[in-house]
């Protein structure tokens, strides 16, 4: 008895996702940041997406220093996603000075985005061997797998936003990325609409990759009902976590949302940073 006592201490030593490892299979723990970002937590793998962030979207300062500090829920991460470089999604001096106090975690962006953090942190480079890059061309993707998760990464056009008739995303990659945990397939969409998936569609005839749950922009549902009809006949998700909300649309949105579940059951709003929600993925089934 007291061997085996011995060699479970022993596990958890070498092993730390052991520690945390109380989510049940076939289950994904979804804690909303702020914006874009989510941390996301299966029962042995945890991932930081587009979560060190500035400006009005920003989380508290207390959530940000948890993560700085890898504070539970935070700790254990093993992957850190960035979509692109946007102040929204990516605070430059906050990715670099995470990644240089945790050298366990690796960084999945794209070359362009590793350019931007090296520009504004000059020696971010020697950060390197953590770095993972998956540039896709405009409506392609590229796949690498990465400390035992495997990643696709879609380089689906950014919306648009025009300024004295100048469209401002011309030349901003976004990277979507959908990735596997525990056999999970998680979809975070970045920051586009849906006439970039049409556009992806037009390219490559269909999209055929298989989602279990969606992590998708509310600019997608710009129209309403037919654009939740065109996402779900495209994605085919078990479950939609809205996301990348202003502020002061979060009431309107919760209220379209409540409409939108007459259609799609499974389609989940956090609205307060550190909302989380236990998505149990055995009992649905793909739209």
């Amino acid at each position: 008895m007291r061997t085996l006592i011995a060699v479970f201490f022993c596990l958890m030593w070498y092993n730390p996702n052991l520690l945390y490892s109380q989510i049940p299979n076939n289950t994904l723990q979804i804690t909303y940041v702020a914006n874009a970002g989510f941390l996301v937590a299966s029962s042995t793998h945890k991932v930081l997406i587009d979560a060190l962030i500035k400006g009005t979207y920003a989380p508290p300062k207390e959530i940000t220093n948890d993560i700085m500090d890898s504070k539970p829920p935070f700790d254990s991460v093993g992957l850190y996603f960035i979509t692109h470089y946007h102040e929204d999604h990516c605070d430059p001096v906050l990715v670099n000075e995470y990644l240089a106090k945790h050298r366990n975690v690796s960084l999945v962006t794209s070359r362009p985005t590793v350019l931007f953090i090296n520009g504004n942190c000059y020696e971010f480079i020697l950060l390197k061997n953590q770095f993972n890059e998956l540039t896709p061309e405009g409506n392609q993707c590229v796949a690498k797998t990465i400390e035992g998760i495997p990643v696709k990464a879609f380089g689906l056009e950014h919306a648009p936003y025009y300024r004295n008739g100048i469209e401002m995303n011309q030349n901003m990659l976004n990277v979507s990325f959908l990735f596997e945990m525990d056999g999970i397939r998680v979809f975070h969409s970045g920051d586009i609409q849906t006439n970039a998936f049409r556009d992806y569609a037009a390219k490559n005839n269909k999209w055929t990759d298989t989602v279990d749950v969606a992590l998708l922009c509310y600019g997608l549902f710009e129209s309403g009902m037919p654009d939740l009809d065109y996402v779900v006949s495209t994605l085919h998700p078990k479950c939609i976590v809205v996301m990348h909300v202003p502020p002061d649309s979060n009431e309107a949105c919760a209220t379209r949302i409540e409409q939108f579940k007459t259609r799609f059951p499974n389609i989940i709003l956090l609205k307060n940073s550190m909302d989380s929600q236990s998505i149990d993925i055995s009992g649905m089934k793909n739209e």
